[in-house]
């Protein structure tokens, strides 16, 4: 599989890890950031302006979440797990000036309920509108090692197809 382009599920699967992540991690963070303003200086980070504060904030967090995991590795957490890893188009790998274009138009497959994402599934190479225009694509990745269920859980079901017991 290493090296085929990754398809719709995948990648989806990928988003959907790193959706949480990024969710989960901005969380920790605003309510970290809020308990030590509150301790040290009696602020808060409650007020008229602290939506578009927060919604920037949180903006800027997932950009730089996805940028800088693809520039140091080519993928971001979610992507490592799903075994997917961002290429040019050539198969060669991505400098940081890729990956940065690659982020930043990334609001373009989204807009427009999606239809630059639907390309990932009419496209022959399942690229997206933003894998088009900063000439990249998504392949699976699983470096040295081939994709396989867990170690404990090969182990359970080899024994089980021998017909060893059980332990």
């Amino acid at each position: 599989m290493s090296g085929h382009y990754a398809g719709a599920i995948s990648r989806a699967a990928a988003a959907a890890i790193d959706g949480l992540l990024i969710a989960g991690l901005y969380t920790l963070g605003v309510a970290g950031l809020g308990f030590l303003l509150e301790t040290f200086t009696s602020l808060s980070f409650t007020g008229d302006r602290s939506t578009l504060l927060g919604l920037s904030a949180f903006v800027a967090w997932a950009f730089f979440y996805v940028f800088i995991s693809l520039a140091i590795s080519g993928q971001t957490i979610g992507k490592g797990l799903a075994g997917l890893r961002v290429v040019r188009a050539d198969g060669t790998a991505p400098g940081v000036r890729t990956m940065f274009v690659r982020t930043l138009v990334f609001p373009l497959s989204v807009m427009f309920f999606g239809i630059g994402l639907l390309l990932i599934v009419v496209q022959r190479e399942h690229r997206s509108l933003h894998d088009l225009i900063a000439k990249t694509c998504v392949v699976y990745d699983w470096g040295d090692r081939s994709a396989e269920m867990p170690g404990p859980l090969s182990d359970f079901l080899n024994r089980a197809e021998s017909g060893l017991p059980q332990p």
